[in-house]
């Protein structure tokens, strides 16, 4: 015990004050040892999908926008749902602008043992030069090369 304070820079004399930070630093370190085990026990929608706990399957309603491939100022939007919709397609959900200013688009990359989605949001041709800053949750559907089976989902 000795060993461990003194690589923690704690006099190992016993008296009360260093029992008393020993005892903080052990329940400290305690409630952050459960936390990360329940939240990384805990699933957020149906089903956790990746470690991160960040990408998982979801009952949210669809709101699918059609992909566009005309976008201006392109930028990568995270999304962190999904629904399989047939063995090769699948729908990602994530926050998104006003309909009349911004459009979206994905990009996939599949291996044996992954699939990974990077969604796009851009200006779609004749958008205002100000856009109001208004989010609203969309969709969209992705058509894999080959079926998702066990593979991991992931953000790219």
């Amino acid at each position: 015990m000795s060993g461990v304070l003194s690589k923690l820079g704690i006099n190992a004399g016993l008296n009360a004050q260093n029992v008393h930070l020993v005892g903080a630093i052990l329940a400290v370190v305690a409630i952050v040892g459960s936390a990360i085990g329940i939240v990384s026990a805990t699933p957020v929608g149906d089903e956790l999908s990746s470690a991160m706990g960040i990408v998982h399957k979801t009952r949210q309603q669809p709101s699918d926008v059609e992909a566009r491939n005309d976008l201006k100022n392109e930028r990568q939007v995270k999304w962190s749902g999904y629904q399989v919709i047939s063995p090769t397609q699948i729908r990602v959900f994530f926050p998104a602008g006003t309909e009349t200013c911004y459009g979206y688009r994905v990009e996939t990359s599949e291996t044996a043992t992954s699939v990974k989605v990077r969604v796009y949001e851009g200006n779609i041709p004749g958008s205002p030069d100000k856009c109001i800053l208004i989010g609203r949750p969309a969709s969209m559907k992705v058509t894999l090369q080959s079926p998702l089976g066990a593979r991991l989902l992931q953000n790219w």
